[in-house]
């Protein structure tokens, strides 16, 4: 039984998804106060996952130009909304690439060029980037009906965001503290 190149796009496509999630949920565990330890790991582990999923998309969408059921151009790939197949969700996920490339361009090459401000700033695209893999893989994935890959991006939704949460107010909490500190009596 051989697995056809759509079963390795749509294959793909889902574990890219699942690494940038993995990478994100990690990336909002390491800088949140309520993990106090294992920083170092969370951080490998953020890092490692955003990188398995960025060589899984590239080849996501290497796999698209030798497909044989609905290749695309190279062009169709590179240059959002030019795709002859549903251009719309095709150009979302050409835009979610290229905003995940700046932020690991900035992030491992241009970090120390930019700054630790400019870097933080950019590296937050890294969140509607992976909004917009979420949207392009629930509407142009073919196994998007199954109720468990529903279920998944769901989960993955619903985790993300209630890290997101926990973070933004651990980290309004330290910043209140510190007011309070500083604050004379």
């Amino acid at each position: 039984m051989s697995i056809s190149t759509w079963e390795w796009i749509r294959l793909l496509g889902f574990v890219s998804y699942f690494y940038f999630t993995v990478s994100i949920i990690f990336g909002l565990l390491r800088k949140s106060s309520t993990v106090k330890s294992h920083k170092n790991l969370l951080f490998q582990i953020h890092q490692s996952a955003g990188w398995f999923g960025f060589v899984a998309v590239i080849a996501h969408m290497l796999l698209l130009i030798v497909d044989q059921y609905e290749p695309y151009r190279i062009a169709e790939l590179l240059i959002p909304f030019a795709s002859d197949y549903q251009p719309v969700l095709s150009g979302l996920g050409t835009i979610s690439f290229y905003l995940f490339l700046i932020v690991f361009l900035t992030s491992d090459i241009w970090i120390r060029k930019i700054g630790f401000t400019i870097w933080k700033k950019v590296h937050l695209a890294v969140l509607p980037a992976w909004i917009l893999s979420l949207v392009h893989g629930v509407f142009i994935g073919t196994d998007s009906e199954n109720v468990y890959i529903l279920l998944f991006y769901w989960c993955t939704v619903i985790l993300v965001v209630i890290i997101f949460l926990i973070r933004h107010i651990s980290e309004h909490d330290k910043k209140k503290e510190k007011a309070m500190k500083v604050k004379p009596n």
